[in-house]
């Protein structure tokens, strides 16, 4: 790991203000529209493909907050072009600098969903790659082995209170038609998964609501099943806006990147033995992310634990658990951050535990 200069962390910081802002994420040739959705009015910004389909934004519920909105943001269309060709120039220019490009069919994937609406929506980039976004939010360059990943992970929330219904699937396959659902095994188990020939995976995620939950959900908005995941809740939780070093500029959603080091750690407890790679790269990415925090920002690291103490469940334990791995003042900065506890098995929940030597 290495720091990026100054002047990266400058255009990283103009570059997401452009492209995560309002009229950052409007593509340009496009028109306002609105529909009614369930006795609701929606906005959307919409525009045409060259597949014949139409592309839509969901901008949100009709408000005169939003129309102001959409008033500023037909008078940022008209210089659309100027400013999409300004925000390539910061993309290239960080890319000199030597922050982390992201290439090929990732890009095109990524794109695509975000000019769906994914992430404006309830979707998250999880995984790998939202930690290859992490090096150029807090100005490092990660080892590239750690950023490496046949898999891309989104997490959704399963409701929410959007006016947007899309096929999901369509749209990653207009990007790579090589993708396909795996052959369903089980019909109780619907596949929530695309994977290309050549192992690529796009894999959709949720949180788990009951332990008894343990096959994909339907996120109907979007057209796909999920996997409920157990702790996944902490990550959604709490999101940041980022930006994929692609183009214009892919503006995304990622987690906290405090909370999705302390959640790496507790993932790596919960791997089968047979993954032991993935288990060390959690480990390994967690402790890349902790160095940087720890230096720059102590108190994000802080608050992330104070989210985990305030849970009813054992997500610190396992949090601690991982962090026997890590170098010894790491460990013992997240030792007095997060508390071990107890099963309490007549009230259903985790109780701090004794005190104890560890």
């Amino acid at each position: 790991m290495k720091r990026l200069s100054e002047t990266c962390a400058t255009l990283y910081a103009d570059l997401k203000d452009r492209a995560c802002g309002d009229a950052g994420r409007l593509p340009p040739g496009g028109a306002f529209t609105k529909k009614t959705v369930n006795g609701g009015i929606y906005w959307y910004y919409q525009t045409p493909q060259v597949d014949g389909q139409r592309r839509q934004i969901s901008l949100g519920r009709e408000s005169d907050e939003l129309l102001a909105k959409i008033d500023q943001w037909r008078t940022a269309q008209s210089d659309a072009a100027g400013l999409s060709d300004a925000r390539k120039r910061l993309v290239a220019m960080l890319g000199v600098g030597g922050a982390h490009l992201e290439p090929g069919r990732p890009a095109k994937l990524l794109s695509r969903m975000s000019q769906a609406g994914l992430f404006d929506a309830g979707g998250v980039l999880v995984g790998s790659f939202a930690f290859a976004c992490y090096g150029n939010m807090l100005g490092v360059s990660f080892g590239s082995a750690l950023m490496r990943t046949s898999d891309m992970d989104f997490s959704l929330e399963r409701e929410l209170d959007i006016g947007l219904q899309r096929s999901i699937p369509d749209d990653l396959r207009l990007a790579e038609p090589a993708l396909k659902w795996p052959p369903q095994l089980l019909p109780s188990a619907p596949p929530f998964n695309l994977i290309a020939p050549d192992g690529f995976k796009v894999e959709f995620l949720t949180a788990q609501h009951a332990a008894t939950e343990r096959t994909p959900v339907l996120i109907e908005r979007f057209s796909v099943h999920a996997m409920p995941l157990p702790y996944m809740d902490y990550l959604l939780n709490q999101t940041q806006d980022a930006v994929v070093l692609n183009g214009a500029g892919i503006p995304v959603k990622v987690p906290d990147p405090a909370r999705f080091a302390l959640h790496k750690l507790a993932v790596s407890q919960l791997r089968p033995v047979g993954e032991k790679t993935k288990s060390d790269k959690d480990i390994r990415q967690a402790e890349q992310l902790l160095e940087v925090l720890l230096a720059d920002n102590p108190g994000s690291a802080m608050l992330a634990a104070d989210a985990v103490n305030e849970r009813e469940d054992l997500l610190g334990n396992l949090i601690l658990k991982g962090a026997s791995r890590l170098p010894p003042e790491m460990r013992e900065s997240l030792r007095g951050w997060v508390h071990e506890k107890v099963w309490d098995a007549e009230l259903g929940k985790a109780t701090p535990g004794e005190s104890q030597e560890r």
